[in-house]
């Protein structure tokens, strides 16, 4: 199986060149393409590209492309492997022997997930298993720990419409839509950088992730969601409906919390109050 590496930059120098001499100088670097997609902004990434690292990166361009989704199609249609990863400058493989130990690895399934740290807090992240719609919902994959098929990439191709959550988008279409197979790997594989967009945008995470499940799903499967999350009870009626388009607005999560709480309580409440009736405590006079 043939491995594909690609780095998406967007002004960001000194990133990219942290990223390409990581990547570079990988132990394995005989066992993947390398490929860099910039999007020719004015902070001299290019000329650095051109004078630095022409001839030690397999193929790379440096246009005037702004949204990084458009960039991250224009990769997939560079690459020639049979698995992509995706490491946008500013991250890092874990260790030089990251592509190494976990090489053996890529064959069978069509996305093998490993793990992603941090770096300003050091906590490791992982896809939640078992992949179903409801962990989707609630949490992303590790973009940077996913070697994913190339054919799934052409399939689906990343929505150039979204700002942050097209990754996002991606898994749901494959591993839900298309119930693509997957599999997991205990190797740390890349280090995140938690400046970027998404890490800062959480109000327009949810916004767009809100526009993708109304564009992949009907509402009676959203209905589905808020019937999980509430515990059972919920119906497709104008009350429930209510709390469904709350979750658009900014204070739609507090006052959706909130409302479980309360009607949690109420529950909680009348199963005491029947519980006292069919065992009332005697008082001794």
């Amino acid at each position: 199986m043939k491995l594909s590496i690609i780095t998406i930059n967007w002004n960001n120098r000194e990133g990219l060149r942290m990223t390409l001499e990581n990547v570079l100088g990988q132990t394995a670097r005989d066992q993947f393409e390398y490929i860099v997609v910039d999007g020719g902004a004015p902070d001299g990434s290019k000329e650095m590209l051109e004078s630095e690292y022409d001839g030690r990166i397999d193929r790379w361009v440096s246009e005037p492309v702004k949204p990084i989704y458009q960039k991250m199609n224009m990769g997939v249609r560079m690459a020639t492997g049979d698995y992509l990863l995706f490491l946008n400058s500013g991250d890092s493989l874990h260790g030089a022997d990251a592509i190494k130990d976990v090489i053996d690895e890529l064959h069978g399934e069509d996305i093998i997930m490993g793990k992603t740290i941090m770096l300003e807090t050091g906590k490791k992240m992982a896809a939640r298993t078992p992949i179903t719609l409801l962990s989707l919902y609630d949490h992303s994959i590790p973009h940077n720990a996913a070697f994913i098929r190339k054919e799934l990439l052409v399939k689906h191709p990343y929505d150039e419409g979204m700002r942050i959550i097209s990754d996002w988008k991606f898994f749901v279409e494959a591993l839900i839509l298309d119930n693509c197979s997957y599999r997991t790997v205990d190797n740390v594989i890349a280090e995140f950088d938690c400046n970027g967009l998404s890490s800062k945008n959480r109000d327009l995470c949810d916004q767009e992730r809100e526009i993708a499940f109304k564009e992949l799903f009907p509402e009676r499967v959203m209905l589905d969601y808020f019937r999980f999350k509430r515990g059972g009870g919920y119906q497709d009626k104008p009350y429930d409906k209510f709390f469904v388009k709350l979750r658009n607005y900014r204070s739609g999560k507090f006052l959706y919390s909130l409302d479980v709480l309360v009607m949690r309580f109420i529950a909680l409440f009348k199963k005491s109050a029947r519980w006292s009736r069919e065992f009332p405590i005697q008082f001794k006079k």
